[in-house]
């Protein structure tokens, strides 16, 4: 079974502090457990952030249910989570349950950055 490996990182190439969180694998309801965790972390660090999915493979409903919690969690602190990279798989779950409206999906991390500048949301 592939594991879900995450890393973050800071970018701050827009004069911002944009946090870049690189989800791969699998994101299911063990992997989901330690996203919202580690989102909590993330979040002492800056206040926006984005999930590069570009190399996450699978999602499920826990998956989606993670995601969505880490969303919320966002706004309850007034501040936002963009979703960059979806691949075509990832894509569809989002689109198939409605959760696409729910998020600013963007088609690469570079874009979903420059959005905070702009502060234009997809």
């Amino acid at each position: 079974m592939e594991k879900t490996i995450m890393t973050f990182h800071v970018d701050t190439s827009t004069g911002k502090k944009i946090g870049i969180a690189e989800l791969s694998g699998r994101l299911d309801a063990i992997s989901g457990s330690e996203l919202q965790k580690s989102f909590r972390l993330w979040q002492q660090e800056t206040r926006d952030i984005v999930f590069d999915c570009v190399k996450l493979d699978f999602i499920d409903s826990s998956g989606l249910g993670a995601v969505v919690s880490c969303l919320r969690k966002a706004l309850e602190q007034s501040s936002d989570l963009r979703l960059a990279g979806l691949s075509k798989n990832v894509s569809m779950v989002f689109e198939l349950t409605k959760a696409k409206k729910l998020f600013s999906i963007f088609p690469d991390t570079r874009e979903a950055i420059k959005s905070f500048s702009t502060g234009n949301p997809a």
